[in-house]
């Protein structure tokens, strides 16, 4: 994540995109920030294409745990539409699964959205986990096998 893209965090901050709370200044952000990604082994930014060019649309972080890499928490920014949110998702899982086996949960809530991402062929539902979120079981998603992969074994 670079300087522009903490820009984009910090005014997606500001609308309340990760969490009520929005105290913080500029500084004392950009630390909670960087603490928080130092946590994991890959933060992207993702992007969708709109009538004003690329824009950033949200932030997805992951660790990669041998040759799976399993993506945590994913916060959209308050200015990404539904489509962005589909469309930008599918084609970071889709560039991500020539490289590795990508592996996620989701809350019920979020179920039917990855869902008709499985529909597109990208990932696919291998399960469920239980006892793991207090709102019930999550759905366990995986990426599809990719014609043009190379594993990067970590």
């Amino acid at each position: 994540m670079d300087a522009g893209d903490r820009k984009y965090a910090w005014a997606a901050y500001k609308l309340g995109a990760f969490g009520p709370d929005r105290s913080a200044d500029s500084q004392a952000f950009s630390q909670q920030l960087a603490d928080y990604l130092s946590l994991h082994d890959v933060a992207y930014i993702v992007l969708a294409k709109t009538n004003k060019g690329k824009i950033p649309v949200g932030m997805v972080v992951g660790k990669y745990m041998g040759p799976i890499l399993y993506l945590g928490d994913t916060t959209w920014f308050p200015w990404a539409s539904d489509r962005n949110k589909l469309e930008s998702i599918a084609n970071l899982l889709n560039e991500l699964r020539r490289q590795y086996i990508v592996m996620f949960f989701c809350g019920m809530r979020d179920k039917d959205f990855y869902v008709n991402i499985a529909r597109r062929g990208v990932i696919r539902r291998v399960g469920t986990i239980y006892d793991l979120l207090t709102e019930g079981p999550s759905p366990l998603f995986q990426t599809r096998i990719s014609h043009e992969r190379t594993i990067i074994r970590r």
